[in-house]
């Protein structure tokens, strides 16, 4: 079992998907007995594929997530000096 965690995302991977369910249970009750609140929404429970910190993880791939390749896509182009240096 992995566990990965960035501020308050976390992602847990293993190679079993009983052990990664069993890990995660025992999270989200770690979790809950700290005071912390886990969004039913943003739970992603035993899935093959798992949108993290903006990218789609799943085994052996990583890819950047659709959204936010849109978002950078419909960025508006610098159109001065200032706007350039700004954008990086």
């Amino acid at each position: 079992i992995v566990l990965l965690q960035h501020v308050d995302d976390f992602l847990i991977s293993g190679e079993e998907e009983s052990k990664v369910k069993e890990a995660t249970n025992e999270l989200l009750i770690f979790l809950g007995q700290q005071g912390s609140r886990v969004s039913k929404t943003k739970l992603q429970y035993a899935e093959s594929e798992a949108k993290y910190l903006g990218h789609l993880v799943s085994e052996g791939s990583r890819k950047i997530s659709p959204e936010r390749i849109k978002g950078i896509v419909e960025l508006p182009l610098p159109e001065t000096k200032k706007e350039l240096r700004n954008a990086f």
